[in-house]
Parts: C-alpha cells; sequence; structure tokens
C-alpha cells in the first residue's frame, strides 16, 4: 500500500485535485438530500466532506484500510467511518442509496470483488459510481512527473494502470443497469514550481515511494527535467487532470 501517509500529505500531493473532482463527480453520481451515501476508499475524507455537504454527516458512512483514515474522522465527525477495504465492505446488504468510489479502483487489489460488494450494499434501484485517473492520457501531473522520470531512471516503471478505456471500466460494472462512463475535466493551482516539486517529495503513492529511492543526485536531476517539462514556469500555474467515470443503477426498486 503506498498510501499510508499522514492526511495532510495526502492532501497537498493529490487532494488538492480530488477537492476540485468530488462535486463534479458528485453530481455524476446523482447523490442529493434524503439519501444514504457511502464513500468506498474515503481516504482523508475529501469526497466524504462533499457528501455530507449535501446530505448530512449522519447519512454519510464511509471505509478505508489507510492511516488516512483519522483525517476523515477528524473532517466529518458525525459520519459512520469504518476501517475496511473495498473488497469487504463491513456493512449490511442493501444499506445504502449510493455507493460511491473516487481515485480508488485502480489500486484495488481485486476491482471486480470491490465493484460486487457495492452492489451488494447498495439498495435496489440505487447507483454504484466510480472514477480514477486518466492515467498515461489525461492526468497531467502524474503523467508528466513518470516522462521526466523515465528520461533520468530508464528503467523506473510507470504507474499500474489496470482500465485503459472506457470498455473496460463498464466490464467491472456487469450486473448492473443502465451503465455509461463519461470525463470529468478538472485543474488544480500551484503557487510555484517549487510548490509543485514539494509534494512529490512527501512520498505519497508510486510516484513519491519511487522518488524517496532515487539517491539525492538523481531527484534533482529529475526535478530539473519536470521543470523543463512543465515550461519552467516562473510563478503561479495551474494542471489539467481528467477522469473517467462510471456509474450503474442496481436492478430492482
Amino acid at each position: 500500500m503506498t498510501f499510508d501517509v499522514s492526511g495532510d500529505s495526502y492532501d497537498r500531493f493529490m487532494g488538492r485535485y480530488s477537492r476540485e473532482l468530488s462535486p463534479v463527480f458528485a453530481d455524476y453520481a446523482g447523490v442529493r438530500a434524503g439519501q444514504d451515501v457511502l464513500d468506498v476508499g474515503c481516504g482523508s475524507g475529501v469526497l466524504t466532506v462533499e457528501l455530507a455537504r449535501r446530505v448530512g454527516a449522519e447519512h454519510v458512512a464511509g471505509a478505508d484500510p489507510s492511516d488516512m483514515l483519522a483525517a476523515a474522522r477528524e473532517r466529518v465527525p458525525g459520519a459512520d467511518l469504518r476501517e475496511g477495504t473495498a473488497e469487504a465492505l463491513p456493512w449490511e446488504d442493501d444499506s445504502f442509496d449510493v455507493a460511491a468510489s473516487q481515485l480508488v479502483l485502480h489500486f484495488l487489489d481485486d476491482p471486480r470483488a470491490g465493484t460486487a460488494e457495492m452492489s451488494r450494499v447498495v439498495r435496489p434501484g440505487g447507483t454504484v459510481a466510480a472514477c480514477t485517473w486518466d492515467i498515461g492520457g489525461g492526468m497531467t501531473f502524474l503523467d508528466t512527473f513518470w516522462d521526466a522520470m523515465i528520461a533520468i531512471v530508464p528503467e523506473a516503471p510507470r504507474e499500474r494502470v489496470p482500465f485503459k478505456s472506457e470498455a473496460e471500466l463498464i466490464d467491472l460494472w456487469q450486473g448492473l443497469e443502465d451503465v455509461e462512463t463519461d470525463a470529468i475535466d478538472v485543474e488544480a493551482s500551484y503557487e510555484d514550481f517549487d510548490e509543485l516539486w514539494a509534494t512529490f517529495q512527501l512520498g505519497v503513492g508510486p510516484a513519491g515511494v519511487y522518488l524517496k529511492q532515487l539517491e539525492p543526485e538523481q531527484q534533482d536531476a529529475v526535478r530539473d527535467e519536470l521543470h523543463t517539462r512543465f515550461g519552467e514556469p516562473s510563478g503561479s500555474f495551474s494542471v489539467p487532470a481528467r477522469a473517467w467515470a462510471v456509474r450503474g443503477r442496481v436492478p430492482g426498486g
């Protein structure tokens, strides 16, 4: 697991993108007042906060196996937040109207089992939705980092990308009805390049973990290469990011 880090570290690294993504993804999942909603892989609670804003914390639950769960509990103290994995959710059948999973699918040991579990805990007629970054296609922050890394360390592995097309996402939603996918585009801002580079040094995710394994001179070379590939920004700048989202309806209801 590459996300056993503090909630603050995650927020500085990826949370700035997640915060922009959360309201758009919640709209996509159809989250609205009066529903009971589950945040699968809630992490530091970025999406959890958005869900609670819409339906009230008492109608929000979440599961995560990492140390970041403590941050989520601080952010949304009234929510039912439990330690657990997407593949073995600790709730009874038909407990929720919506199960939503933001930026988690491609880190699951068994994505198909995770989808099945989300479907199990959602009531007939309810929605199961997820989104994952378009790594290798539209997630500029990570794509540019790995391009720079491989230019300096040719043997470096890119991040695992198990879902390379909309069809592969739809395939995970077998057994659900009205399945569809869509792209969600957001962007995040940085005060300067040093702020962006500092987030990679936090050791978050595959990128941060791999960077920390390098010798200092290699890290400096990657930094210089990344600075060049981002156009050598001298002040504030924004970085676009694209996620693929998928949703489906549990039969019945």
